[in-house]
């Protein structure tokens, strides 16, 4: 094969059964057609099976991917996106930032996909053409930081071993003594960059997220799982090849355009999303508070504790960005706290979806005895253990390798259970689980992790916690109260304010996502723009880029990938294109895997009860509930227009022949859409 350019034309399949590393190298048209990240990894899903509802999510038989696109490396806003069947058997595709993204692609591939299942823990170690397998007992049971750092000082590439063009003689004693070890080059410890999980993904907990960089997560749909099901502790990169483009001087040109226009956005580059808190609460109404039962405080001081100029002052000590990025939108954090359990902890800042689900969402924010619609009495030290809590319940996501978006969910709902005496302390192993109190927040989460007792359950995620209750306790109402979406934990933007049109959600191929794009369309009720924006997401997790930074990329992303690639015909139509693969293929899959017959009954209609018939109390959208109560508007007549509107069918939303065969993925995708329809 002719060699490409942005792409390097290779994905390394690590087999951990058989202990070996084959090649896989797609064909130029197939990257043309998918580009990388999420519609690569999809592509590969249904082209080799793996849709299959017979591929258990936790068998070796299936296949987990780290994958890039053909402009990570020299791009700003690098990320990597997980693709693979997912514990709660849907499709997972799962973004993060960091370095380790350009890191493959400077080891010269576009990807690694894991099948099989070691007899022994191990992890994965990449320094450019070469891949080891190597053991990882001394590692296995590790945080995600921990296990990182060891990770990182495991390989080095070869020109960094070397030894100085200084001689002992060059060297004063008190200089020799300065000397790093012989063989060892100068910042070999931060050179590489490493995919890590925690002991939730080793413990089987179902969601468990893959970690890098201490606190940059591929966090939602439980991709840590799978890892965790293949023995396979993580994966260390070092690569010394770079990127190897068609036209260099143009892709830094529109790199260069890219961060000027980064560098004039100050909402980003003062607080990222830590900024949000104050708008969503007062302007929006829709601030995960209690598990949902407000989206506002009466009082709107208590916010105060999740807004960026208050955490800034109280905790944040240093800016960090991805690769070439200049927004810089995540922050370390050390913890100030009166308590002993959070004091001193360092962490990241938190973000938004951090700051509602783990933050508001568990009542951190209200006095004991206090309920979101009273004033507000305390004073500033208050307020800085309400940031404490929220901090820490983080860093204990963080460090176990657990998604905290889905876990906020999770104790959020257990917390209500207890507060409406629908379960008690003695269903959670005598462990009090009430509004505010972080210790038994710490408590169950590590029940949790170990699959200990109740945590055993737990470990399945909300809806599943949910099902378990409602089932022993013979109160079937339990199912009225979690906030999930397609079964997975609902992030913190709520659709009975004015944040998001709950069609947004329902439509989103990647389950219950935030970040699908198309909201201004759905509010709008303008379902072509809608799709094109979801279309135009999907494309950017298969370039891959970060959506934090994707308008500054607008109208440069065909450019780039020309650029990039030399495929001087690829237009932003062609963009569009790719996320409407993703798209299709992706509704596909999580029909067929589940084997859904009676798609609107057994899953575009599992959306939270909450939704319809729980009135906002406080706000500005006091007494507001999602299409006016009507679910029936919302699952009967927009779902049909919107899937209309796709070229999908009316009655089930399957992708009908003639849209699969204009899209170009007739030849995967027909054979099951037509059992589907």
């Amino acid at each position: 094969m002719a060699e490409l350019k942005g792409a390097t034309g290779k994905i390394a399949r690590v087999d951990l059964t058989t202990k070996k590393v084959t090649v896989v190298e797609p064909p130029e048209e197939v990257y043309k057609k998918f580009l990388g990240g999420e519609a690569l990894g999809l592509y590969f899903m249904v082209a080799e099976g793996l849709i299959d509802p017979k591929v258990e999510p936790f068998s070796p038989q299936n296949m987990v991917q780290f994958m890039i696109g053909p402009v990570t490396g020299v791009a700003p806003n690098a990320r990597s996106v997980i693709v693979t069947k997912s514990a709660y058997n849907f499709m997972t595709v799962t973004t993060s930032g960091g370095r380790a993204a350009s890191e493959l692609k400077f080891a010269g591939w576009d990807g690694i996909q894991v099948v099989g299942k070691s007899d022994k823990p191990v992890y994965i170690a990449v320094v450019d053409d070469n891949i080891e397998i190597r053991d990882a007992s001394h590692i296995w049971g590790m945080s995600t930081e921990e296990a990182e750092l060891e990770l990182l000082k495991s390989v080095l590439a070869p020109n960094e071993y070397r030894e100085s063009i200084l001689t002992e003689a060059d060297m004063t004693p008190e200089w020799a003594a300065l000397r790093p070890p012989k063989g060892k080059g100068i910042g070999a410890k931060r050179l590489a960059a490493a995919w890590v999980i925690g002991p939730g993904g080793e413990n089987g907990v179902w969601y468990a997220n893959v970690i890098t960089e201490g606190a940059r997560a591929h966090g939602r749909y439980g991709a840590g799982a799978i890892v965790g099901s293949k023995n396979l502790k993580g994966i260390v990169i070092r690569g010394t090849k770079g990127h190897v483009l068609a036209d260099k001087g143009k892709f830094l040109q529109l790199a260069r355009e890219i961060q000027a226009s980064e560098a004039t956005n100050y909402f980003w580059r003062s607080f990222g999303t830590a900024g949000i808190g104050a708008r969503c609460a007062n302007s929006e109404d829709a601030f995960p508070i209690r598990n949902w039962q407000w989206g506002a405080w009466a009082d709107p001081t208590v916010v105060k504790a999740l807004e960026g100029p208050w955490m800034d002052a109280a905790s944040f000590v240093k800016q960090m960005a991805c690769p070439g990025c200049t927004l810089h939108c995540m922050y370390l954090t050390e913890i100030t706290s009166k308590d002993p359990l959070m004091d001193g902890v360092v962490t990241d800042m938190p973000d938004w979806e951090a700051m509602g689900q783990v933050g508001g969402n568990l009542g951190y924010c209200e006095l004991e005895g206090m309920t979101p619609s009273d004033p507000f009495t305390g004073d500033h030290w208050d307020l800085m253990e309400a940031l404490a809590k929220t901090q820490y319940t983080t860093f204990l996501h963080d460090s176990n390798g657990l998604d905290y978006i889905e876990g906020g969910a999770l104790l959020a709902l257990l917390m209500e259970l207890i507060q409406r005496n629908l379960i008690t302390p003695a269903d959670l192993d005598g462990i009090n689980l009430k509004w505010g109190d972080v210790h038994a927040v710490d408590a169950i989460v590590k029940k949790i992790v170990r699959k200990e007792g109740i945590g055993a359950v737990l470990a399945k995620g909300t809806w599943e916690t949910a099902k378990y209750f409602a089932e022993k306790k013979g109160k079937p109402e339990i199912m009225n109260y979690p906030s999930t979406g397609h079964r997975y934990g609902q992030p913190a933007h709520d659709v009975r304010g004015f944040d998001k049109d709950a069609l947004e959600y329902v439509t989103v191929v990647r389950p219950c996502e935030h970040t699908g794009g198309g909201g201004a369309g759905f509010l709008k009720k303008d379902y072509p723009a809608a799709i094109a924006g979801q279309n135009t997401q999907a494309t950017h997790n298969s370039l891959v880029i970060c959506s934090f930074a994707a308008g500054n990329w607008a109208g440069k992303i065909a450019a780039m990938v020309q650029a990039a690639t030399g495929w001087t015909d690829f237009t932003e139509d062609d963009v569009v294109k790719v996320g409407a693969r993703a798209y299709a293929l992706g509704r596909i899959f999580n029909l067929t895997t589940q084997g859904i017959k009676d798609p609107k009954k057994e899953w575009d209609t599992l959306f939270p009860h909450r939704w319809f018939y729980d009135p906002l109390p406080t706000g500005s959208g006091k007494g507001r509930v999602a299409y006016d109560g009507k679910p029936e508007v919302l699952y009967d007549e927009a779902l049909p227009a919107y899937w209309k509107t796709r070229g999908w069918s009316e009655d089930k939303g399957v992708p009908l022949a003639d849209t699969l065969k204009d899209l170009g993925i007739d030849d995967i995708a027909e054979p099951y859409a037509a059992k589907l329809r």
